[in-house]
């Protein structure tokens, strides 16, 4: 199960309470774009931006939280004694913290491109079942991701959230390879 929490939009300042409105009203598609915040995610926006958006779309960026990436954190195995309250509150507020600067450039991002719609972030044990849960909220249309082009070896043994969404979603998935940004 994941929470989901709409963080920023481009034509606001970001609401990093979570009480934003999560429904969406758009005469075209609602697109939910797997956003990391890599150099490959970020192309692939742009690509996406470029060949496929159309202005009456909304466009919704998803940054998939491993939950295990907040509860594994240096700083908390580092911790003098694991039950301390005060220092899991202090790491806990500061991976917030990172995360909501990671959505804050999100959304410059969307501006800088033009795009209507949203920051949210998810967190999920799993990235993709986070942006699939995303997707079925807010009943969207497609999701978009980029791929780093591992092999099939590389994708077995560490998992790959492009296979994750195609193999689960029920709405199309559209893959953007490294090699098609040029």
């Amino acid at each position: 199960e994941s929470a989901v929490t709409e963080t920023a939009s481009p034509d606001k300042q970001p609401d990093l309470t979570g009480q934003a409105k999560k429904t969406i009203q758009t005469k075209g598609n609602v697109v939910i774009f797997a956003m990391d915040g890599s150099d490959i995610a970020i192309n692939a926006l742009k690509w996406y931006a470029s060949k496929c958006h159309r202005p009456e779309d909304v466009v919704v960026l998803v940054y998939a939280v491993e939950m295990s990436e907040i509860f594994t954190s240096a700083q908390w195995l580092q911790t003098p004694n694991t039950e301390d309250i005060d220092a899991f509150q202090t790491i806990f507020r500061h991976e917030i913290e990172k995360i909501q600067k990671k959505l804050q450039t999100f959304t410059k991002v969307l501006r800088q491109l033009e795009i209507n719609g949203s920051v949210r972030s998810t967190h999920a044990c799993k990235p993709g079942e986070g942006i699939i849960n995303v997707a079925k909220e807010l009943n969207a249309t497609m999701i978009v991701t980029g791929s780093r082009g591992h092999g099939k070896l590389r994708r077995t043994l560490l998992g790959s959230v492009s296979d994750y969404l195609i193999h689960h979603a029920d709405i199309p998935v559209l893959v953007c390879r490294h090699q098609s940004f040029n």
